[in-house]
């Protein structure tokens, strides 16, 4: 479920720290972007399956209105995420973007952003964090980890699915 106050700059979903050109551009709202006939693979790391059943219908419904498809993939820890990476890099089909929560068992947001970064040396796959804290210090912490962006978890579907519009156009900037 989606939880948490929701702090960000106006209606853009945007945590205070983080940011805030990330709905423009080169001076173009993001959202306007179209991709038609391409394809995102998107690595969804959250434990708690209300708030990933949400995500992956607000990535969805994002997706469709640029004319984007979405291969949704979902782990319930940084552990799984962490091996589903590797898997996927010796294979050469990693992920466009991962989104990943902070607060999880076995091995957390921040421990999994720090591993991709540095053990599985992969600074260039855009990863996305999705919490529920407002806490400017641990944004901090996950920018600090590898985060590229950090998102406060919005109260309403709407807000989601602007932050889902944010995830697909981070996934494909040039520099991510």
């Amino acid at each position: 479920m989606i939880c948490g106050p929701f702090f960000g700059y106006g209606e853009l979903g945007l945590a205070p720290n983080v940011h805030p050109g990330a709905f423009y551009e080169q001076g173009i709202l993001m959202s306007e972007t179209t991709y038609a006939g391409m394809t995102c693979k998107i690595l969804i790391i959250e434990d708690d399956h209300d708030d990933d059943v949400l995500l992956r219908r607000a990535l969805t419904k994002s997706s469709s209105k640029k004319g984007l498809r979405v291969e949704l993939q979902s782990m319930r820890n940084g552990l799984e995420g962490l091996s589903s990476v590797a898997r996927q890099d010796l294979l050469t089909n990693l992920p466009d973007i991962v989104v990943v929560d902070l607060n999880m068992p076995v091995v957390g947001g921040e421990d999994f952003l720090r591993l991709l970064r540095q053990e599985l040396q992969l600074p260039d796959l855009p990863a996305v964090v999705l919490t529920t804290s407002s806490e400017r210090p641990i944004h901090d912490r996950a920018l600090a980890a590898g985060a590229n962006k950090v998102f406060v978890k919005p109260n309403t579907l709407a807000e989601l699915e602007t932050i889902a519009g944010v995830i697909l156009e981070t996934a494909f900037a040039p520099g991510q």
